[in-house]
């Protein structure tokens, strides 16, 4: 029998929405920054219990702390670590 290895891609969930915040870090490095608001944290929670991301064995996230964020859930639910890989970050803001 053949092994099968079936991939999902989930985008970080709700991210927290901040106004006139006046940071001297380049604009990448606060995109980077940005947590999930406490909606985003409850969705996270809810789709690490799909039953299509249980028993899976890789997680791999990009370094963004949202994705890492959302990405915690399904590691913990499975029992497994968060591979990071910077090569799954979002474009580069100039």
């Amino acid at each position: 029998m053949k092994n099968i290895t079936q991939v999902y891609l989930i985008r970080h969930s709700n991210q927290l929405k901040i106004r006139n915040c006046i940071s001297k870090e380049s604009s990448q490095i606060s995109n980077e920054k940005i947590v999930l608001s406490v909606e985003g944290e409850i969705n996270a929670q809810k789709i690490s219990n799909l039953e299509e991301l249980k028993n899976i064995n890789v997680l791999w996230s990009s370094n963004y702390v949202r994705a890492i964020s959302t990405a915690k859930y399904i590691a913990f639910k499975n029992n497994i670590d968060i591979n990071i890989d910077e090569n799954f970050n979002e474009r580069k803001l100039r």
